[in-house]
């Protein structure tokens, strides 16, 4: 191939990329339109999602080799840039004179519905988006107040058994195979924080001679000691979360969390990439939409620093949360956002994350953004 020949095609690729990135840009700022005919091609809202946590209530797709999360029934939809529609059989989405064929929609699990042993929804405390299971010991309840988060209210924790039993049907379902696992879900208080600390070591010792498993937990003086005691028991990798950078945007919306945990995330960041090092095992969300976009290139400068893959998760304004009113995030932001942090994650050798490339299914971060292996 001639030089000018390659770069022709590199330019193409380029264009291409910068289309998709665009796409999912969209569909993370304002969702999609979904027609008449789609939506009962597709068997109505009831088949396509579950609002069960506040950033996975879209459609579960894949569009042009990129898994995505899409709102579809929010108030703010009504002025997406993403139109799905039904043409001649095939589920396509148009974004600015484009048409891309849908290649799949995501089912719900096979479980949702069903009870456990003692009469409890098993999708109250584990639920499959895309391959990865979320398992979640505290199953309602939480004792922080994040204004974007759907959990606050008196803290409930499951006991092991029935977390077992619920991870074992997750394990087994046919319509949605797994391949990694994700302990979360609410924050326990300090009364409960022992006892929920050595549920997590119990659980990640059972289930990680099976499946890969990361835990998600906020941070407070005792857990630099339970990453130690996790990592022993086969604990994979951490999502240790910072959600803003400023002090402002964190009294604002996640008061509680940024004056009990905040204190002691940098530390616990740092022990569990002392651990696992820079190697996109040890993660931090930062929540583009809430604060401005150098606050939270701050962050990911901030969290890059300490080793951690920083996590772009654009605020969504969820159904069932303090926030839902707010307009979602301008694509302006997210594409600034997203260039910026770009930048910052190269010259501190970690990645935006997820590096799981289904998991970035609501996340400002692409399969390009991956460093190879």
């Amino acid at each position: 191939m001639r030089s000018d020949q390659c770069m022709d095609a590199m330019t193409e690729d380029m264009s291409h990329r910068l289309r998709l990135e665009d796409l999912k840009i969209a569909a993370l700022s304002t969702g999609v339109r979904v027609s008449d005919v789609a939506l009962e091609h597709l068997g109505g809202p009831d088949r396509l999602t579950v609002h069960e946590y506040a950033t996975t209530g879209g459609i579960p797709l894949k569009v042009a080799g990129l898994d995505l999360n899409v709102p579809f029934d929010e108030w703010y939809c009504v002025d997406a840039e993403l139109d799905l529609d039904l043409v001649d059989d095939s589920l396509q989405i148009r974004h600015h004179g484009r048409s891309y064929e849908i290649e799949k929609v995501y089912p719900l699990p096979g479980y949702v519905g069903q009870l456990d042993g003692v009469g409890n929804p098993i999708d109250e405390l584990v639920f499959t988006h895309i391959d990865r299971f979320r398992l979640s010991p505290i199953s309602r309840g939480c004792a922080y107040d994040c204004a974007f988060c759907d959990f606050p209210g008196r803290v409930s924790i499951s006991s092991f058994e029935q977390l077992v039993e619920a991870a074992e049907v997750a394990l087994a379902d046919p319509v949605l195979p797994v391949r990694h696992a994700l302990i979360s879900g609410g924050s326990p208080g300090p009364r409960d924080e022992q006892r929920f600390g050595d549920l997590l070591v119990e659980l990640v010792a059972s289930l990680a001679p099976r499946i890969e498993i990361d835990v998600m937990m906020s941070s407070s003086s005792s857990t630099s000691e339970l990453v130690r005691r996790l990592v022993d028991a086969g604990a994979h990798g951490f999502a240790l979360n910072i959600e803003v950078e400023s002090r402002g945007a964190a009294e604002l919306h996640i008061r509680g969390k940024h004056r009990r945990a905040r204190p002691y995330l940098d530390q616990t960041v740092a022990t569990a990439v002392e651990l696992l090092g820079r190697t996109g095992r040890v993660r931090s969300l930062l929540l583009p939409g809430l604060e401005s976009a150098a606050d939270t290139l701050a962050g990911v400068e901030h969290l890059a620093s300490l080793g951690a893959d920083p996590v772009l998760s654009p605020f969504r304004p969820a159904r069932g949360t303090a926030l839902h009113q707010r307009p979602p995030v301008r694509p302006t932001l997210l594409r600034e956002v997203l260039d910026g942090a770009r930048q910052i994650v190269r010259q501190h050798d970690v990645a935006l994350g997820p590096r799981c490339l289904p998991c970035q299914h609501n996340t400002l971060t692409f399969p390009w953004d991956v460093p190879p292996t």
